[in-house]
């Protein structure tokens, strides 16, 4: 079974175990998002077992470290990545002297009340958990409801996703610097460089097994150079 079909059966199973809390009215999308899923996943298998193999060619010495990833960005997270929600208390939380914390059933946050019937403030460590392994889904961090880091993981386990933010408004999220992806397996999938929440400089992309696929060069936001593994130009447009 591939890494791809791997985190599509955990998805399956994550939604399945919200079927039975969910509302009515939600039953359906989830039923529809799992038979979606399934679909996937079989297109997936029958995708792969007739698509051709084809010889990859050997990398130039220059393209080889064109393409070799940069280090991930070190967030400051202090919260294993193995952690599960039983394993939380208030202590491992960590919310800042004016913060309490709020525990759900799949998330629990640090965040500042305000008045009476009014959604408190996002301040510090948020945590959220799949319901069906009860493994994190991601790791977020706020100052004042403003994101400033995230890590998210995979259905099956593992980063997907790590990266700073210099939001200035809540909900409205601007990446900073070097925002990684990964597969389910570890390998960095992808890379880009952002400022501000635009794109800047270069965007690599690589297959689950760290083979590169193809690079493209952004001058604020705007695709300007790609080019394929080999190095051969792409169209940007």
């Amino acid at each position: 079974m591939t890494t791809q079909s791997q985190e599509l059966q955990a998805m399956i199973a994550e939604l399945e175990s919200q079927l039975a809390d969910a509302p009515p009215d939600m039953r359906e999308i989830l039923r529809q998002q799992i038979d979606a899923a399934r679909r996937a996943d079989q297109m997936l298998i029958a995708a792969l077992a007739s698509a051709p193999q084809f010889a990859r060619s050997a990398l130039s010495p220059e393209m080889r470290a064109f393409f070799t990833p940069q280090p991930p960005a070190e967030v400051p997270s202090w919260v294993p990545d193995s952690v599960t929600r039983r394993e939380v208390d208030d202590a491992l939380m960590r919310c800042p002297a004016d913060a309490s914390v709020y525990a759900e059933e799949d998330s629990v946050g640090c965040a500042v009340p305000i008045a009476p019937g009014r959604i408190p403030i996002r301040h510090g460590l948020q945590l959220g958990f799949l319901r069906s392994t009860g493994r994190l889904q991601h790791q977020r961090f706020y100052e004042r409801g403003l994101l400033r880091w995230a890590i998210e993981y995979h259905a099956t386990g593992g980063r997907s996703s790590v990266g700073f933010y210099s939001d200035t408004e809540p909900r409205v999220h601007l990446e900073e610097g070097v925002e990684t992806w990964f597969a389910p397996n570890g390998t960095v999938t992808a890379q880009s460089t952002w400022r501000a929440g635009v794109k800047q400089g270069w965007t690599r992309l690589w297959e689950d097994d760290g083979t590169p696929v193809t690079a493209t060069r952004y001058e604020d936001g705007r695709p300007v150079e790609s080019i394929m593994a080999d190095g051969t130009p792409l169209p940007t447009s």
